[in-house]
């Protein structure tokens, strides 16, 4: 009954405010949840060729790489985490969603968002791996001012959906960083060490931790969580993005 009410009033609510995509800016069909439409859907990157599963970096077709010790790019880096998974590139209409999520404070379309990672394969191939799902938090500040945290609301629907225990407030983030992007590589590590605390490493020692967040672009603020979990006794670290950026020091 809910849903037919729901569905109803989204019909009329199209009507009156036509919805558009948001990154082409054409008119959509009601019936499209996630706000892109099917064109500039086709068009996004999903990291579907070969990657390494350490640190993301596409893979050539003679290109060699292990779990353990990684591809070329990352075999000679000290890791904290076990395994990187990635969604898509963050370029395009990716890019544009997780903008207009988290910086215009859109939080409706963290459905959009998490009907992409759940129409992907990847999940649901690791998730049977994991004891309980971690998202990266944000500074209490910075969650305030925004009301949300993106990364949160996607590790509560891989929650609900695959019924694995969630963690919200045990990782917690003690330091008020800046974005990673806007600083020299210098300063990108002092930016993050000891950024986190775990108030409790019962909650999670020997467990196989899925860590959550929305984009890796330096990988230096999930490495600083990865490194606070494993510090506490977590037996596997396993990262999970909606996107990757293409990013260089």
């Amino acid at each position: 009954m809910r849903r037919t009410i729901n569905s109803y009033a989204q019909a009329l609510l199209d009507i009156f405010y036509p919805r558009i995509c948001l990154y082409c800016r054409r008119n959509i069909n009601y019936s499209c949840d996630c706000y892109i439409c099917s064109k500039c859907k086709k068009d996004i990157s999903f990291i579907n060729e070969s990657h390494c599963i350490r640190c993301g970096a596409i893979l050539g077709p003679y290109s060699l790489s292990s779990d353990k010790e990684g591809c070329v790019f990352c075999r000679s880096q000290h890791f904290y985490h076990d395994s990187l998974t990635a969604i898509a590139h963050y370029n395009g209409a990716i890019k544009e969603l997780i903008h207009k999520y988290k910086y215009e404070k859109q939080r409706f379309l963290y459905k959009g968002i998490n009907d992409l990672i759940l129409a992907n394969k990847k999940l649901e191939k690791i998730i049977q791996e994991i004891d309980i799902v971690v998202p990266v938090p944000l500074y209490w500040r910075k969650k305030l001012q925004r009301g949300f945290n993106q990364s949160e609301l996607i590790a509560r629907e891989i929650h609900r959906i695959f019924l694995k225990p969630l963690s919200v407030k045990n990782l917690i983030r003690i330091k008020n960083t800046v974005s990673q992007t806007k600083l020299s590589k210098s300063k990108r590590y002092a930016n993050v060490r000891k950024a986190f605390f775990i108030k409790d490493p019962a909650l999670v020692e020997g467990k196989r931790v899925l860590l959550v967040d929305d984009v890796l672009t330096t990988g230096l603020t999930m490495q600083e969580c990865a490194k606070k979990l494993k510090e506490t006794g977590v037996k596997s670290v396993h990262l999970f993005v909606l996107a990757i950026a293409d990013y260089r020091s």
